[in-house]
């Protein structure tokens, strides 16, 4: 009798729990974010030597080594896996869908600059890849129809769990607007879910959790979200707030450090919110038990996949190949990030010497090696990507800078539209970052940031000229009378960039759909960057030699240049 009791007694207990709650198995998350394809990641020691330093193979190990000890093990993705650096751009993703299928991603979904190849390069992408992408609010524009499947249930052993995937409505403006749009670019094909209050999300998240649910016995969310105040209302932290069902929610966008945050639902219940920060910096691991959800962040591992090493090492030579030629050598430190902070992107909120030596190059490309006037070049801080330290520069140095492969436009604007576009990039000035933030060469121009923006937007876009601007004072280089002189809002300037912004609205700069062509596809922009480079005086070298002294557009009197000052020329004033 008390044989028949001790042997029915476990089955007793787990009905029991199983009355109170589900009984749920251990599952382990691995999970990374923002890699924006460093594949090439070394970390520095104590002695300041190059090491290893995370990877496609690292994690890869990771898993293998967790599966080896018994455990359950999921690794995802949370987007923007494709674009960031030459080793993206240079095949348009396809050989880090290579590296992250031979690392056996189960599950990703959709960063902002897996659009930026464009919706037709996307479906490629997603077809190449052995993992599935999910999205509950990507849309096809006429019948609100999920693209991708919303979410997606892993099984392992009897436990299962769903997976959500969300896309952030920046992408839109983040990535290429026209890429969702028909070939005339009247009317969008695709649309992400969205809402001006973001209830529009929201309601997409909770449909998607609510099916989930039924289904799994863990639901986590796989944003593309961020916690940046500007991201607001579609920020990862509102959808929890808005939402409830959630065990768990995996970030990106931010480029955040987020080990573990509790963020209370709609329910009052607890969340956890993670993201690993960015560039292979860290691989998340989540726990998931009857106990909760526990993560950390793992920034170091001693043991990587040879195999997915060798085929990233191959990649990286012959790429390496066509880049590495040093044409120059720069006696001055740029930057994108402050000097003392690598993690504070001034470049979004400010001017730094980087965005003037950016958009000079463009402005000295169309003035003097196409020799069409360009009265001034505008260039968005959020396509400004790395710093670049004193030495050697080199094809992939200026690829480093400007990654994403887009190439240079000029187009004709008013100074009205000037003005517009100028507002809507200082938007956040003085509140936080925004990668519209205009970096300039030819104009300069001051922010009132005692004046509240008065911008409206449309799902990211711009909507209409406010009632009140905080951008005053532009000025506009005059070549001739080696003077500034103010802008004339009826006149009609030069102004060159990147299709990006100039031709395709990225970031929002819809005010710009229209604009009149004058030449389109003149150079990719790392290449432009190059030309400037090549034409500053040479030293005894025999190289050009990067200086405000040694640039070619000290030609230009009384043009405003200074590349030793990390906060640049003095072309943007904020303050008052």
């Amino acid at each position: 009798m008390k044989r028949r009791l001790a042997a029915v007694l476990p089955l007793f207990l787990v009905l029991l729990l199983a009355s109170c709650g589900k009984f749920r198995g251990e599952v382990t998350i691995l999970y990374t974010n923002d890699v924006h394809t460093y594949i090439a990641n070394t970390v520095k020691d104590a002695d300041g030597n190059n090491l290893p330093g995370l990877s496609y193979g690292s994690v890869a190990a990771l898993r293998d080594d967790l599966k080896a000890q018994g455990k359950h093990v999921a690794l995802i993705d949370a987007g923007d896996h494709v674009q960031g650096t030459a080793y993206g751009v240079m095949d348009s993703g396809a050989h880090i869908i290579s590296f992250m299928n031979a690392a056996k991603y189960d599950i990703a979904t959709l960063g902002n600059h897996e659009f930026d190849y464009g919706v037709p390069r996307l479906f490629g992408i997603i077809k190449e890849a052995r993992f599935p992408y999910v999205a509950c609010n990507f849309l096809t524009a006429d019948d609100d129809k999920t693209v991708l499947d919303a979410y997606t249930i892993l099984q392992f052993g009897k436990t299962k769990v769903a997976f959500v995937g969300i896309v952030t409505p920046e992408s839109y403006t983040d990535s290429t607007p026209s890429s969702f749009m028909d070939e005339n670019r009247t009317k969008f094909i695709y649309k992400i879910g969205a809402g001006e209050d973001g209830q529009e999300l929201y309601d997409m998240v909770q449909k998607a959790i609510d099916a989930a649910a039924k289904k799994a016995d863990y639901v986590v969310a796989i944003g593309h979200l961020g916690d940046n105040p500007s991201s607001a209302p579609w920020r990862s932290t509102d959808v929890i707030a808005h939402t409830h069902g959630l065990d768990a929610f995996i970030d990106g966008h931010s480029h955040s450090t987020v080990e573990h945050l509790l963020v209370k639902d709609d329910t009052g219940h607890d969340v956890v919110l993670t993201q690993t920060g960015c560039y292979f910096a860290a691989i998340g691991c989540m726990t998931l038990s009857n106990e909760g959800v526990s993560t950390k962040l793992i920034t170091s591992y001693d043991r990587s996949d040879e195999a997915i090493n060798a085929m990233v090492k191959d990649w990286i030579t012959a790429v390496d190949k066509n880049l590495n030629e040093v044409i120059a050598v720069s006696d001055v430190a740029f930057y994108v990030n402050a000097p003392d902070n690598p993690k504070k992107r001034l470049v979004r909120k400010q001017e730094t010497n980087m965005g003037d030596f950016v958009t000079d190059a463009v402005y000295y490309y169309f003035n003097e090696i196409e020799q069409i006037k360009c009265d001034m070049a505008i260039g968005n801080g959020g396509g400004i990507r790395n710093d670049l330290p004193a030495g050697s520069f080199s094809y992939n140095s200026a690829k480093k800078v400007q990654p994403f492969g887009n190439v240079i436009c000029l187009v004709e604007l008013t100074g009205q539209e000037i003005l517009d576009a100028l507002e809507f990039g200082a938007r956040n000035a003085g509140v936080g970052e925004n990668g519209g933030f205009l970096q300039v060469a030819g104009i300069t121009y001051a922010i009132d940031t005692s004046v509240p923006s008065a911008i409206q937007t449309t799902e990211g876009m711009w909507k209409e000229s406010p009632a009140s601007y905080r951008v005053k004072n532009i000025q506009v280089y005059n070549k001739e009378k080696a003077a500034y002189e103010p802008l004339d809002l009826a006149k009609r300037y030069t102004v060159g960039g990147i299709n990006y912004t100039l031709r395709n609205m990225g970031d929002g700069f819809s005010m710009l759909a229209h604009t009149k062509l004058i030449k389109d596809y003149v150079s990719e922009d790392y290449l432009m960057h190059c030309a400037y480079v090549k034409a500053f005086a040479k030293g005894e070298d025999g190289k050009p030699h990067v200086s405000t002294a040694s640039s070619p557009l000290k030609a230009y009197k009384n043009y405003l240049l200074d590349y030793e000052n990390p906060n640049g020329s003095g072309r943007i004033t904020i303050g008052f």
